[in-house]
Formats: C-alpha cells, structure tokens, sequence
C-alpha cells in the first residue's frame, strides 16, 4: 500500500499556544487570542495550553473549545486552587512542577504559537526556541506580535547576534507573524513543511 507522501503525519496537530494568564492592557490581546483558538480550531487542530481559564491563554482554549476543537490542560499542582479550568469537558494533566508542564507541552505538540504575556510566556517561549537550536525538535514556533508587543522581544535577539552570543540561525527558530490572521497561515505553512 502506498503512503501519501506530503500529508502531515498528524491530520489533526496539536498546537501548543503560550499566553498571558492576565488580558494585558490592549483589547486586540484578547482578539487575537480568540483568532489563534478559533483558526486551530477550524484547521482540525487540537489545543494545548497551560490549564487555566485566565487572561490570554483562557479566551484561546474557550474560543478553540466552542470551534469544536479538543482541549488539553497541562498545569502544576501549587496552581489549581489559583487558575480554575475553563470547563468540565477540559482534559487536564497537574504535574508536580512547572519543569514537567514544559517538558510535557513540547512533548504533546506539533507547533508553538506565543501570544502576549509575561515571564511566563517568555520562559516557555525561551525553552522551545532553545531546544530547537540544540536540535531536540523542528517544530514550527509562532510569535503573534499584536500591535507590537514583541517588537522588543525580536530587537533583544538580534541584539544578542550582534554581542556575539548567538548565531544568526536563531531568527530561523521562530516567525514573528503580525497579527492572527498571519500567524494563522504561518502556522499552516509550517505543519506542512514538518511533513516533507
């Protein structure tokens, strides 16, 4: 029997997607959250998120949720009794610590999409875009720069090639996508690339 050759080996990819437990102070934040949950949800993708119902990342779980989209919840015990699911029809996996969480995020997911967000977003961020410099995947990793925000971030890494601690193959780790609706389409173009 012969294989297809260019259909990704996944039909329905699990797209992880960092964010903000808070909404931030720009309401195209949220949209664009319920853009990125909504787009995965009609491509055929499931949802991995951290677990909580807050901010960013829970308007992207519920959006992808109503979409019709499953939903996987990865969150550490010592935050359950802080950030509440977002439904009874959430699956949730609690790990002892927020290291597990990660490592358990890279392992269930084809893709990374980074919405806005603080220390935490930029650490999960950080340790997917490493590890793919070390080679320990070649997933597609979005950054939804809404109005700007990571403009500061992409200025930081170039500023690192130019100080001599990074090479310039560290732009080719993530697209800086403006906006949903382009990081939508980077997303697809990237899963279909990881098939070939």
């Amino acid at each position: 029997m012969d294989k297809p050759i260019h259909t990704h080996k996944n039909p329905n990819p699990a797209i992880c997607v960092f964010a903000g437990s808070s909404h931030g102070d720009n309401p195209g934040f949220a949209e664009a959250a319920r853009a990125i949950g909504t787009g995965i949800a009609a491509m055929g993708g499931s949802l991995v998120f951290g677990g909580g119902g807050l901010g960013l990342m829970g308007e992207a779980a519920r959006a992808a949720m109503a979409g019709g989209a499953e939903v996987q919840g990865i969150m550490p015990a010592f935050l359950q009794a802080i950030e509440p699911e977002i439904s009874p029809q959430e699956k949730l996996i609690v790990t002892p610590h927020m290291q597990e969480r990660k490592t358990l995020m890279l392992q269930m997911s084809d893709a990374f999409v980074v919405l806005p967000g603080g220390l935490g977003t930029l650490d999960e961020f950080f340790e997917v875009a490493t590890e793919a410099q070390l080679g320990v995947h070649s997933k597609p990793i979005i950054v939804v720069n809404v109005d700007g925000y990571f403009d500061a971030l992409d200025t930081l890494l170039r500023h690192m090639i130019r100080a001599g601690f990074a090479k310039p193959m560290i732009l080719e780790l993530y697209h800086l996508a403006e906006g949903a609706d382009s990081a939508l389409m980077m997303l697809q173009e990237g899963l279909a690339g990881a098939a070939r």
